[in-house]
């Protein structure tokens, strides 16, 4: 009984120093928090924290690592069954990617959502090398929207797939300016509505025409139309 209190107790301290963490970087910036900022704010001694995580690079992957892997088996579930189908239609192979993300929302996960997108911009090494770790997994989405669209070339897949996730990643974070343009007509708090008109409009996207470069305006004819006159 006294072992078990004993890794109770270290696992509670180990999760108020990560909850204190992610709520001081989501509301004051990830570079912007020292170790001792977050030992102030959890309540405990700097050399806990350390004993814990050993330094505030991992601390912050910690962090990012199991945020993330309270939607990973939803994200992983999705795509695993869309590989086993024949045809998989680019809708579903958007749904996929968009709706573990919208449903992770409510209030309780506000800080959360701000750590993440936050940390997708961080320059802090643990994070960027754990964000370029995952961004390796896409290649299993654009494996899937080649199969579905094979009238793109490979890179106009993956650019629209960029924008399709900074919008995943992005959004929720702009929500309320949303309902400010919109007057209230917009309610930037139904998770089911978010989910429909995100998937509509990059399903769109995807549906687009192949990318064509176009060369720039020649300057010339704009020369002799400012002599004529």
């Amino acid at each position: 009984m006294g072992q078990t209190g004993t890794r109770a107790r270290k696992s509670s301290t180990a999760a108020t120093i990560l909850d204190a963490a992610e709520r001081l970087c989501a509301t004051h910036g990830i570079e912007a928090v020292s170790i001792r900022d977050i030992a102030a704010e959890a309540g405990v001694a700097i050399a806990v924290i350390y004993h814990h995580y050993k330094s505030k690079g991992n601390l912050l992957r910690t962090t990012l690592r199991t945020r993330f892997d309270e939607i990973k088996d939803d994200y992983i579930a999705q795509l695993t069954r869309l590989e086993s189908q024949e045809s998989p239609a680019v809708r579903d192979i958007v749904r996929a990617l968009l709706q573990p993300f919208i449903h992770w929302r409510g209030q309780e996960r506000q800080f959360a959502r701000r750590f993440y997108a936050l940390a997708l911009v961080s320059r802090v090494p643990e994070l960027k090398e754990d964000i370029d770790a995952g961004v390796v997994r896409l290649h299993q989405v654009v494996g899937l929207l080649q199969h579905a669209l094979p009238n793109l070339a490979p890179e106009d897949i993956c650019w629209r797939l960029h924008f399709t996730m900074k919008m995943t990643h992005q959004n929720d974070m702009d929500m309320a300016r949303l309902a400010i343009m919109s007057k209230g007509r917009c309610r930037s708090d139904d998770e089911e509505e978010a989910l429909a008109r995100g998937i509509a409009f990059a399903e769109a996207a995807f549906s687009a025409p192949p990318f064509t470069h176009q060369s720039p305006p020649s300057a010339q004819p704009k020369a002799r139309s400012r002599r004529r006159k």
